[in-house]
């Protein structure tokens, strides 16, 4: 395993053919972690895909480009920075969102709001407003970072028992009333 520091970043640019930066801080442009000067460093036909052109660029020649016109090349190496890469393949990138989204719905839905966020901090924190109070200021959230969870996992019911929401016994409401 690497660590992404700056020596390492360019002790591998001198040995990569295609480097790919994916850096996401939320609610924060992301770092710039590999500069003009170190293309220096690269094969000539080297390719870069910045990832994270939508938060800014982790590379100091990125710009944000298009799927009609996606690349460009400084000092030989060639640069794909596409903002909304997904939307290329939008078909596919709805199913994934939807399949990645729909069981934290289901359980708002199942449970209401105010179940979700007391129980599920992941909920909590995704919050950015409610009742019409901003719960986030500068992308960081005003609750405690949680571990990452799952709808599925175990939450506490707040009488010292745990009960699993895929469970069919787990007791549901209704709808909204």
């Amino acid at each position: 395993m690497l660590f992404s520091d700056r020596h390492i970043i360019r002790e591998q640019l001198s040995r990569a053919d295609l480097v790919i930066g994916a850096v996401l801080i939320p609610g924060a442009k992301a770092p710039r972690l590999i500069e003009r000067a170190d293309l220096g460093l690269m094969k000539p036909g080297s390719v870069i895909i910045d990832v994270a052109i939508d938060q800014g660029g982790c590379v100091e020649t990125s710009r944000p480009t298009t799927h009609s016109e996606p690349t460009y090349i400084v000092d030989e190496v060639l640069h794909y920075c596409v903002t909304n890469m997904p939307g290329a393949v939008g078909r596919t990138s709805t199913y994934a969102l939807c399949n990645v989204t729909l069981p934290w719905v289901l359980v708002i839905a199942n449970r209401g709001i105010k179940w979700a966020a007391a129980e599920l901090p992941a909920v909590a924190q995704s919050i950015n407003i409610i009742g019409g109070e901003v719960t986030k200021r500068g992308g960081r959230p005003h609750v405690r970072p949680a571990a990452q969870q799952t709808p599925g996992d175990q939450v506490n019911r707040g009488d010292g028992r745990t009960l699993n929401q895929r469970d069919p016994s787990c007791k549901r409401s209704s709808g909204p009333t």
